[in-house]
This record gives structure tokens, C-alpha cells and sequence, in this order.
């Protein structure tokens, strides 16, 4: 704004800029004048942004400190705009809970809650609990009229929030994404300090939607304060910052770990006395029973051997349920035309991690991409991370699955490493396996949904989980002192934890899920028992990497590779896979042989592991390498109430 100003006085003075004419100051000061004006209406849209005629917050200013004992005061200062939606005023949603692996949650604590308007705004504390998260909403319960732009200062201090030095980063670090996704208006003009007890290695920040690596208007560290400013975020929108201290600047902190919540907790003292509650119990477990048996048996084609399908000009061919007990016969080749991830969802009737990394080997297979292991510093070390490098741009030839997995991979560049992909494929891992789910079914292979049908057992288990547990605090809360009585409510949960665990069984396939199914499983007794000298080889045919992902369904490639070891070393001269680079020496058969049987079991290992791992953040990984906007602990969100 000074060098707009100036530009106006310059415009003023005699003479003039040289080159212009003396009759056309006027104009050029004029114009000057408006570019001043210009500018201050910029900055001050930037300072406050009118996003809505609706509530919006204008300021939004953060302070943190850190205790050495890792808790850390929180200051909130902002001005919150009711618009035209006057009310009782503004709530934070703070996250209590999050996830951290398959047994324990990461847990975060929140302690001497405060809040006071300086604008004269109601602004009492009303806190609420849920499972993962606390409310706090600040103002009045019977005054809902609340208007204009109100000031508001909030404190509290938060416990849990700091990563302590690991595997995945050197130092200690505070991950912390200040606004999450449960934001209900947009935020804008927002600054954020973070102070701790030792000088700042390191600051940076993301804005964005979830997953966004753009970072936010500004950051900065000195001495032992980092600050972070970001102009606006719109509602969706994330912001997280960084800061790291040297490594035991906060000396025995560590995530607090709790036991994911058991649902079947309040039902474990479960009685046997009561007549009524006996019939609930037998009776309902006879019928859930009998109800998974007869729409959870799977179907098949009477009179024909496992694995065979009535031809086209055989209608009418007798069906009934499948027999379990009958044997397969050998199959020395996978069923026509079915992917190894669809195999591997039809055996089990589940589309599982593994199932997703054999497909992303068979896309390579099939020249989509190329796996190259990422040299070691200390080339005798055994690779520990691949890149994946994409080979063909999609051209409309995939499966519905097969385009998603390979458009998550590749979404921003056409090479990517495995080790990134922990930070970035969580979110897509769902996706690729409801596809999976969706092409057996449509396929004709269940007769519905796999995962829709143990679903809707599951919901059905729960609500009469549900039901029994309210009706038991009914029973006692009305104080109905009538003998056995609170039996049948218990009784009536413990049959909807049946139901819960019989969804398991519910999913069933047709006549030709059980026909794939039996060649399925005869093809896998071919890759578990099939010895070297008895593989079956056409000429050019690489039948090594064609069986590969098949294999890896089966929990079988170790077993596979190290049959083609033993072929090697017999020496038998067979095709080497061009998809995969690694630490061998070309022309070398034995040793390729040798050296892949390991490297294959670490990539497929690896892959896995990667694909399916969660958000860094809540298992204390690094914002600094592979950082983005949502990722971190915190977010909650926020609104008016």
C-alpha cells in the first residue's frame, strides 16, 4: 500500500514520469489512486474473508505450548460471524480417540477447559462426550439469539498429541492438524504458534483438501517457537503443521495406547436362569441357525464333476447345495479368464489386502508396470523398498477394480515408490476392494454381495445386541424386582452376538461360484504339490510370472519361486520376467532364480503392509517426509450450535 501511495505522490510532483505528457497527470494520479485502494481492499478480504452470508469465522488464532512432560496448553482466539443464522454460539469438536492398529486406538486427553468473550457473548462451557471425540459448545442454552461477530478465547490442555522420536522419524515431533474435515463453516486469517522447551528443528504445514501436499500460506521457526499462518480453508478443507525438536527434548513421552472399546463387554456375565430367557436364547439361536444354513449353503450343478458347468444346450440341469466333502481334481491351469484377485475373494469370500497386492503383481505381469527394487547404500543388503514405474496409459481394457488400483497408484506421477504409498493409498486400498466384491458378484459367482450380505447380519446382530442392553438398564433403572427378569433382555443379547457371528457364514455362492470355486481350488493343488520336473512349459511362455499372483493368493509364492530355484539349478533354461529389476545379474540363471524367491517374498511383504497401513499421523509417523493437508493427530471440527 506504501508503493501505491507513493506512486500517487510521484504522479503529483512537476514534471511528471519522463516520457508522459503534462496533460496526463491527472489521469495517471487518478489511476494511482484507485490501485491504492485496490490493494487496501485486497488485504483486508485477505485478513477477513466474507466466504457466506451464513456463520463463517474471520480470525482464528492458535498458541501451543509444550511441557516437557509432552502436555500442551492450547490457546484459541477468534471472532465468530453468525451472519445471518443468529444462535447460542460456536462448538469445537475435539478428537479423543483415533485409530492406531487392529487391537488399540490411540487415545488424547483434554483437561482444564475455559472459555470467555470479550465481546460480551454468552459463554459458558457445555461439555459432551461421545465415543471418539469432545464437544465443547460455548454460550447459553436459553439464549439462542446470539448475532454480528462475537470474540471468543477458549483454553485447554491437551495430553497425547506429541510423536516421540521412532523408526520413521529422528526426532520428536508434533503432528498436528489443527483443522480436520468436521468443520461446518469456513475458517480464515488463521495463525498458529507452537513454543516448546528447546530450540525448533524444523516447521511445515499442508492446506487442502484431505491428502493435499500444497502447503499453507506461510511457516516459519526462531529459537523454540514455529508459526504457521494459512489465509483461508474452506469448509472441507484441512490445515496440519509440523514441528520438530531434537530427540529427547521431551524425555519418556510416548502415544497413549488404550484397548479398542468391546462391544460384548457389558453382556460377558451372561446367566442361564429364567424359563423365558432359556426360549429366547435356544429359540432364537435355533433360528438364527437355521437361517444361515439355508441362505448361507453354497449352490452347485448336481451329477457333474466339481469344477464342470452344464453346457449351453443342456438347460435345466439339477442343482442343489454344495457337498464339501467332495475332492477336487489337479488343475494344471487357473480357471479361463478369472484374475488372481477375484480367486482369491471367491476362496474366501473376502476381498483381502493380499487379494489386492497379487492383482497389482498381475497388472505388472501383464506390462501395465514395472517393479524395481530401490538400491541399498550397501549393495549386499536385501532391498527394502520398490519403485513402481507405469508402462501403458489406460485404454479402457481393465476391470472396474483393476483401473482403480492402478489410477491410486499412479494419481500424480507415473512412478511411484512402495514406502510412499503408506501415507497416500489408504484411503483408495477400500475402493479397490469394494470393486473386487462388486465384480464377483456381478459375475454371477454370489448370490448377492458378500460384504453387503455379512453386513446386514451384522446390523441385525447388533441392534438386538442393542435392544437387550437398553432393556437390562430399563429393567434396573425402573427398579423391577421380579425374580429372572433381566435374563430375557440379556438372553435376547446374546442372540444378536449369534446373529453378529453367524454373518460370518452367510455370504453363499451359486452353481457357477462353486464350479470356479473347484477350479480354484485344484489349481491351487497344483502350485502346492506340483515339483519342478513335473511343470508344464509352452514354448515362449513364461509360465513362472503368469502363475505368480495366483500364487500369492494362495500364500503359495515363496513355494513357487523356489520350485524355479530348483529348476535353475538343475539347469533348465527358462524365460526371466522383464516386469520386475533387481539385484541380479543378468543371464545368470541360477542366481536370478535364487535371488527372486527371496526378493519376491520381502516385495510382496512389503506391499501389503503399505497399501493397507494407516494414517501416519496416528501411528506417530513423520509430517516432515510425506506430510499432508488431514494427516496428523487433532482435526475435530467445529461450527455454531
Amino acid at each position: 500500500m506504501g508503493q501505491a501511495a507513493g506512486a500517487a505522490r510521484a504522479a503529483g510532483q512537476p514534471g511528471g514520469h519522463p516520457g508522459h505528457p503534462r496533460e496526463a497527470r491527472p489521469v495517471r494520479a487518478l489511476r494511482a489512486v484507485l490501485l491504492a485502494l485496490g490493494l487496501v481492499v485486497a488485504l483486508t478480504a485477505a485478513a477477513a474473508p466474507d466466504q457466506t452470508s451464513g456463520r463463517e469465522i474471520t480470525r482464528y488464532d492458535v498458541t501451543a505450548s509444550l511441557a516437557p512432560d509432552g502436555t500442551m496448553r492450547v490457546t484459541l482466539d477468534f471472532d465468530f460471524d453468525f451472519g445471518d443464522d443468529p444462535g447460542h454460539g460456536p462448538f469445537l469438536s475435539l478428537p479423543t480417540r483415533v485409530y492406531y492398529d487392529e487391537t488399540l486406538d490411540r487415545a488424547f486427553r483434554y483437561t482444564d477447559i475455559s472459555a470467555s468473550s470479550a465481546s460480551g457473548a454468552p459463554d459458558q462451557v457445555n461439555e459432551e462426550s461421545t465415543s471418539d471425540a469432545l464437544i465443547l459448545r460455548i454460550g447459553d442454552e436459553d439464549i439462542d439469539d446470539v448475532s454480528g461477530v462475537q470474540t471468543y478465547h477458549v483454553e485447554y490442555t491437551a495430553d497425547g498429541l506429541l510423536n516421540p522420536a521412532n523408526a520413521q522419524h529422528s526426532g520428536d515431533e508434533l503432528y498436528w492438524n489443527v483443522i480436520g474435515a468436521g468443520w461446518e463453516i469456513p475458517l480464515g486469517d488463521l495463525s498458529v504458534a507452537v513454543d516448546g522447551p528447546a530450540p525448533v528443528e524444523g516447521a511445515a504445514c499442508f492446506a487442502g483438501p484431505y491428502g493435499s501436499t500444497t502447503p499453507c500460506t506461510s511457516s516459519s521457526f526462531s529459537g523454540s517457537t514455529s508459526s504457521f499462518t494459512q489465509d483461508l480453508v474452506p469448509v472441507g478443507d484441512q490445515f496440519s503443521t509440523v514441528t520438530g525438536w531434537p530427540a529427547g527434548t521431551f524425555p519418556g513421552v510416548e502415544p497413549i495406547l488404550v484397548d479398542k472399546p468391546d462391544p460384548l463387554a457389558p453382556v460377558r456375565p451372561a446367566s442361564a436362569f429364567g424359563i423365558v430367557a432359556l426360549l429366547v436364547l435356544v429359540g432364537g439361536g435355533v433360528l438364527a441357525f437355521l437361517r444361515v444354513r439355508r441362505v448361507g449353503r453354497d449352490k452347485a450343478y448336481l451329477g457333474l464333476t466339481p469344477g464342470l458347468r452344464p453346457a449351453d444346450n443342456q438347460p435345466g440341469a439339477a442343482t442343489g447345495y454344495r457337498d464339501r466333502r467332495e475332492v477336487v481334481s489337479v488343475q494344471f491351469q487357473p480357471p479361463a479368464g478369472v484374475r488372481p484377485g477375484e480367486v482369491g475373494t471367491l476362496v474366501d469370500e473376502k476381498a483381502d489386502p493380499v487379494d489386492v497386492t497379487a492383482t497389482l503383481v498381475d497388472l505388472a505381469v501383464r506390462g501395465w508396470l514395472r517393479i524395481e527394487e530401490v538400491p541399498r547404500s550397501n549393495p549386499k543388503k536385501k532391498a527394502k523398498d520398490w519403485t513402481l514405474v507405469q508402462l501403458k496409459n489406460k485404454d479402457g481394457s481393465l476391470l472396474p477394480y483393476e483401473d482403480e488400483l492402478l489410477s491410486s497408484i499412479f494419481a500424480s506421477s507415473t512412478t511411484v515408490k512402495l514406502s510412499d504409498l503408506k501415507t497416500t493409498f489408504a484411503a483408495s486400498m477400500a475402493k479397490v476392494q469394494d470393486g473386487l466384491y462388486d465384480h464377483v458378484t456381478q459375475s454371477g459367482w454370489f448370490r448377492a454381495n458378500p460384504k453387503s450380505v455379512r453386513a446386514r447380519w451384522y446390523g441385525a446382530g447388533i441392534a438386538l445386541a442393542i435392544l437387550g442392553i437398553l432393556l437390562t438398564f430399563v429393567v434396573f433403572g425402573v427398579g423391577l424386582s421380579v425374580g429372572g427378569l433381566a435374563l430375557v433382555p440379556i438372553a435376547l443379547v446374546v442372540v444378536g452376538v449369534l446373529v453378529t457371528i453367524l454373518g460370518k457364514a452367510a455370504p453363499a455362492r451359486t452353481e457357477d461360484g462353486t464350479a470356479v470355486l473347484a477350479q480354484s481350488l485344484g489349481f491351487r493343488r497344483y502350485l502346492a504339490t506340483a515339483e519342478a520336473n513335473q511343470l508344464r512349459f509352452e514354448e515362449g511362455e513364461d509360465i513362472f510370472s503368469r502363475y505368480l499372483p495366483y500364487a500369492i493368493v494362495f500364500g503359495l509364492a515363496d513355494r513357487w519361486a523356489r520350485v524355479f530355484a530348483e529348476l535353475a539349478a538343475q539347469g533348465r533354461s527358462f524365460e526371466q520376467p522383464g516386469w520386475y529389476v533387481g539385484g541380479y545379474y543378468p543371464g545368470a540363471n541360477i542366481y536370478w532364480a535364487t535371488a527372486f524367491a527371496s526378493s519376491l517374498d520381502r516385495f510382496q511383504s512389503v506391499a501389503t503392509e503399505a497399501i493397507s497401513a494407516p494414517t501416519p499421523g496416528s501411528s506417530g509417523g513423520s509430517g516432515f517426509s510425506g506430510g499432508f493437508s488431514g494427516g496428523g493427530v487433532g482435526g475435530g471440527g467445529g461450527g455454531g450450535w
